[in-house]
């Protein structure tokens, strides 16, 4: 579903008492609606409290100007919304809870309140944001009144309404932002130059920003988190936004500066696949480790039996799995340190059987296994064995894997410019500049015109710079950076304004014929890797209830043939393999149907003895024929 969040500067109101409004209309003539004549309505302005038509008034631009005033010398509270709406001729005030507001600097005579000694002794600490509202600098204002506001988005519109009055465009600023970008939430907020995207490309990363690896949390080895990734070596980014000083991303990154090239280099990164450099990967550009925990605990069965901890012996234990016993300690948990395949077994737990439930061939048998498998290949990084609130032993197992990027593997920019590795070249096959440079990452060039995100290609051209320069670039929206500015910097330390090189093949060490756009560029490293995904299956479990295969990676599933798949196979006119794939090797069935009533017929092949009760009752002469069929149609047919 759609995940909403709140802007950098919003505010959710926690509500106050209605008493104290009440009383002031009471005081300013509101007329109360017992004492009203009925004629004299309509010219008159209704008064609403939270909704709750309270009166009426015959002087609401005072009234209005009065209750504004008042908030903003905190004489009534801060949160109280006022809202007067001339067409329908209505004042609406609120004092309720969760109205979404947001900060506003106050304009009066087309200037701010706030001046700049104002900020100096804000950042002399001498001054706090709660004084800007109390001294009516800044006043919050809801969904509701912000439409009744003129809001000047820059301080130089302000300017331009004081100073060319004719070309401003407008001279009636109520307020001021106090920053544009203050619009974007969270995750938008670390999307450099934004406002070069286009709009669906922000929301992707909104959603892909979450999925990145860095240091999720700073005490992340102490904590036995069901699923944890975790980046080797995190980088703050060489081009970021103001933002991020606030949201502490430079303290805990999620990515890298990989040096990217935008490049059709050997077809291997068509259709958003990108090209690595096999070498960056060995020298751990975007390694990372990923944890997993698994929990048991003993249970108390009913009748007193009590589930353990050890490990399981096939003389005593029934059921016993596949995998691999031998990493089990004599407590029935696997050693600390230990290496894992994705078959051993790491917690052996049994479960002893009710003499009754036991038939005559398990009598030997006095358990049943109830073992947890690895699942992951890796080691066993901590074990945790305690007792729960009821006295009962508790264990938690954490194991480690590392993960080196590999073919297969997503990867993502910050622009919603998300890519799987689609081959890695050593360093010397790779393609290099004049200075000997190899990019670690080849971007195609298709991935750039349609989806229109410019972003990407200005974090680029201000990554070299701020490389040069030695501090970062600033890319927070709706500043007066520009490319140009960016270009003319570039050119300065000698190189081509707009970020382009002549680069040599890697395979020939001749020059490649095009330039290529190449430079810095901050990529994410996500969580879906071709380790967790990659599933194949020849033969496997089936359902009970339709005998087809299961489905999911997780049960050793099949892989569905669809109805698209279907389609096409129709069309290519393949009727044997349509039959082979769509009952053969799913649920193929045959039974036994009477040719005169068409209903299933009683077979027992043993005594050779064929019914059709049907018929037999109406005593007709009739045959049973043997006929195949998917047993989902079988199935089918008997529900109908």
């Amino acid at each position: 579903g759609l995940v909403k969040n709140l802007a950098l500067m919003a505010y959710v109101s926690v509500g106050s008492p209605s008493a104290p409004i009440l009383e002031f209309l009471e005081e300013w003539t509101t007329e109360n609606l017992e004492e009203v004549a009925p004629s004299s309505v309509p010219r008159a302005t209704k008064v609403f409290v939270n909704g709750t038509w309270v009166g009426i008034h015959r002087n609401p631009e005072l009234l209005v100007r009065t209750l504004r005033q008042l908030r903003r010398q905190v004489d009534i509270n801060t949160e109280v919304g006022v809202v007067r709406d001339i067409k329908l001729k209505e004042l609406r005030l609120y004092t309720d809870y969760g109205r979404c507001m947001r900060p506003l600097f106050i304009v009066e005579n087309k200037r701010l309140l706030v001046k700049k000694e104002t900020v100096t002794l804000l950042e002399r600490k001498d001054l706090v944001w709660n004084d800007l509202i109390s001294n009516g600098m800044i006043e919050y204002i809801d969904t509701e009144e912000e439409e009744t506001t003129m809001i000047a988005m820059r301080i130089e519109d302000l300017t331009d309404a004081r100073e060319n009055p004719d070309y401003a465009y407008t001279d009636s600023y109520t307020h001021c932002e106090i920053h544009p970008s203050m619009i974007l939430g969270i995750c938008a907020s670390i999307i450099p130059f934004p406002d070069h995207n286009q709009s669906p490309r922000n929301t992707y990363q909104s959603a892909m920003g979450k999925q990145a690896m860095g240091v999720y949390a700073t005490n992340f080895q102490l904590r036995m988190d069901t699923i944890g990734y975790v980046l080797y070596y995190p980088q703050k980014p060489l081009v970021t936004t103001r933002a991020m000083e606030h949201l502490h991303f430079r303290e805990l990154p999620a990515g890298q500066n990989a040096v990217v090239a935008i490049a059709c280099y050997s077809g291997y990164n068509q259709e958003d696949s990108v090209i690595m450099n096999q070498s960056s990967i060995d020298r751990g550009l975007f390694r990372s480790i990923y944890y997993r925990s698994i929990t048991d605990e003993e249970k108390r069965l009913t009748g007193g039996a009590r589930e353990s901890f050890e490990k399981p012996s096939k003389e005593h234990t029934v059921g016993m799995r596949r995998g691999d016993y031998d990493k089990l300690d004599h407590d029935g948990l696997a050693t600390p340190g230990s290496r894992i395949s994705g078959d051993d077994i790491v917690i052996g737990k049994t479960t002893p059987i009710a003499e009754d439930l036991m038939g005559a061939a398990s009598r030997k048998f006095s358990k049943r296994d109830v073992s947890h498998g690895a699942k992951n290949a890796g080691m066993v990084d901590q074990v945790l064995l305690t007792t729960n609130d009821t006295g009962m032993r508790f264990c938690k197992m954490r194991t480690r894997t590392i993960r080196i990027p590999q073919v297969g593997d997503k990867f993502a920019s910050r622009h919603g410019q998300k890519g799987t590795i689609g081959m890695v070249y050593p360093q010397e096959d790779m393609p290099f500049s004049f200075e000997g440079i190899s990019p670690d990452i080849i971007v195609n060039p298709h991935a750039i015109p349609s989806r229109m995100t410019i972003g990407h290609l200005v974090e680029c051209l201000m990554g070299k710079v701020a490389s040069f320069h030695g501090k970062e670039g600033d890319a927070t929206p709706f500043t007066q950076v520009t490319v140009e500015n960016i270009s003319a910097e570039l050119h300065k330390f000698g190189y081509q304004c707009r970020g382009f090189e002549t680069m040599y093949n890697g395979h020939t060490g001749r020059m490649m014929e095009a330039q290529i756009f190449f430079g810095p560029t901050y990529y994410q490293r996500l969580r879906h890797m071709v380790d967790d995904k990659i599933h194949s299956r020849a033969r496997g479990p089936h359902q009970i209830l339709t005998r087809q295969p299961m489905e999911g990676r997780a049960r050793d599933g099949g892989l569905r043939f669809g109805e698209m798949e279907r389609d096409c196979i129709i069309t290519h006119g393949a009727a044997a393999f349509l039959k082979e794939r769509l009952m053969d090797h799913s649920d193929a069935f045959r039974c036994h149907v009477c040719d005169t009533c068409g209903m299933f017929g009683v077979a027992d092949l043993k005594k050779r003895t064929y019914h059709c009760k049907y018929c037999d009752a109406n005593k007709c002469e009739y045959t049973l024929v043997q006929v195949y069929l998917p047993y989902a149609c079988k199935l089918l047919i008997q529900e109908l």
